[in-house]
């Protein structure tokens, strides 16, 4: 995983990938620094067993031991093809591998000790939310999260559940599902129509901290 890490990162600068993060805010010079810790990729040409995830961006799932040793735990793919955004896309936007369990994207901020953390749905929002000075963790979808990922974040004194505000209703059944399993927990719905990136690069940056502090 780490070969597959490297060789996809390296790929990134001019490709299609690129241009989809530059479109999402993530990659101007104020938040490049940021980004660059968590090896986002772009596959041009894949391993093997990873041709089927040609073109897409590739996400890896990085650790971090207590003796600050780093490795990849998984990878995870995404379609950046414009068509893969509209609700009428007959595939998934996202690829998980196969036989991979459910996990939390950017567990490395539970290692903080921050006081304050937030849960979003999807690595890009999590990553979104760091750039913003939001320590985040990501859940990959209303099904990844598992009740007993809840006693990570017990020690911390509130959690913010940055819920999607979609017309489907999954944002909110994603806040309902998480909060359950958190007593600490505080749900901040993003703008209507909006998920936490969306509302950033429409409303500014100011606009996540506006809604936690509200």
């Amino acid at each position: 995983m780490a070969d597959a890490t490297a060789r996809y990162h390296e790929s990134l600068a001019g490709s299609a990938a690129e241009d989809h993060l530059n479109e999402r805010g993530l990659m101007g010079p104020s938040v490049t620094q940021t980004v660059e810790k968590f090896r986002l990729g772009f596959v041009g040409e894949p391993l093997a067993g990873h041709e089927m995830y040609r073109g897409m961006l590739a996400v890896p799932y990085l650790r971090r031991t207590a003796r600050g040793e780093w490795s990849v735990v998984a990878m995870r793919f995404r379609c950046i093809r414009a068509d893969c955004d509209h609700s009428d896309h007959p595939g998934r936007k996202y690829a998980t591998m196969a036989g991979d369990k459910p996990r939390l994207f950017n567990t490395v901020a539970l290692l903080d000790h921050q006081d304050r953390i937030a849960i979003c749905e999807g690595e890009i929002d999590a990553i979104t939310a760091t750039v913003l000075g939001v320590p985040a963790v990501g859940v990959p979808g209303v099904e990844a999260w598992q009740s007993y990922f809840g006693e990570l974040f017990l020690g911390h004194e509130r959690v913010w559940i940055l819920a999607d505000n979609d017309d489907s209703g999954q944002g909110r059944e994603f806040a309902v599902k998480v909060a359950k399993d958190l007593p600490n927990a505080l749900v901040v719905p993003a703008m209507a129509g909006e998920d936490v990136n969306s509302m950033a690069v429409k409303h500014g940056p100011e606009s996540l901290r506006k809604r936690i502090d509200d």
